[in-house]
């Protein structure tokens, strides 16, 4: 999910408003959670700006960002597509990630042995422990997403979840879902965030930055033992 800070209302102040365009990109994200929106599929701009209750220059905006993040192409005489992406194309990504992520436990680990409170984290952290096998394995990676972003909040560092949303990674997981079976991989799962996770909470960044990189490396080779089933029937297909 993207990082938006929801509407509220107290006593004391007045509702916040989230901008049109932050709408937009919560709503197209939401879609594609949902399955209303599929990689290769068109973004109708008139639809959603129908939807929101808005006019299509947001919209167009917001895709234009998602243009940018390599989530969408804006094509001639088709308008804005989903992007779908090869199994090297997660690879590749997943090589990018795994650093920033990597800095970011580190971070949160440092904060928690100067002192911060991780309470949240351990909240996201319950969540994933919380009866994953009853999940959707969609919904079990954005709760690792989620346990990130605030591992990210602990460490201070907003451009630690900027980063990555700048590069797509919402969108990325409904690939990984497609390319790892998640479900038969789950303990592998949990056995690396249990480690990370303890790591962090004893304080031991460089511990945690590296259980960090093994399981990124753990991801790879298991998108790569479907990407050497995928590539060649994707090639197959173009010669036709």
């Amino acid at each position: 999910m993207t990082k938006l800070e929801s509407a509220e209302e107290t006593p004391s102040s007045p509702t916040r408003r989230v901008p049109a365009v932050e709408r937009v990109l919560e709503h197209i994200l939401t879609e594609l959670d949902t399955g209303q929106l599929q990689p290769g599929g068109r973004v109708n701009a008139a639809r959603i700006a129908a939807t929101l209750d808005l006019s299509v220059a947001p919209v167009r905006e917001a895709l234009s960002i998602l243009a940018g993040r390599g989530v969408v192409e804006l094509l001639p005489d088709r308008g804005a597509i989903m992007r779908q992406l090869t199994p090297m194309d997660v690879i590749h990504l997943w090589e990018i990630v795994a650093s920033i992520g990597a800095v970011g436990v580190d971070l949160a680990a440092k904060a928690v042995d100067s002192g911060a409170d991780p309470s949240t984290l351990i909240e996201r952290y319950t969540a994933i422990c919380d009866g994953p096998f009853a999940l959707s394995p969609l919904r079990f990676l954005l709760r690792l997403n989620d346990y990130h972003w605030a591992a990210h909040e602990l460490a201070g560092n907003r451009y630690l979840t900027l980063s990555l949303e700048c590069l797509g990674i919402p969108y990325w997981d409904h690939y990984l879902v497609k390319l790892i079976d998640v479900r038969a991989h789950l303990e592998g799962y949990l056995t690396n965030y249990r480690r990370m996770h303890e790591a962090i909470l004893a304080g031991d960044g460089a511990a945690a930055g590296a259980i960090l990189r093994y399981h990124a490396a753990w991801s790879i080779s298991l998108v790569r033992k479907t990407a050497a089933d995928v590539v060649p029937i994707r090639r197959n297909a173009d010669a036709r």
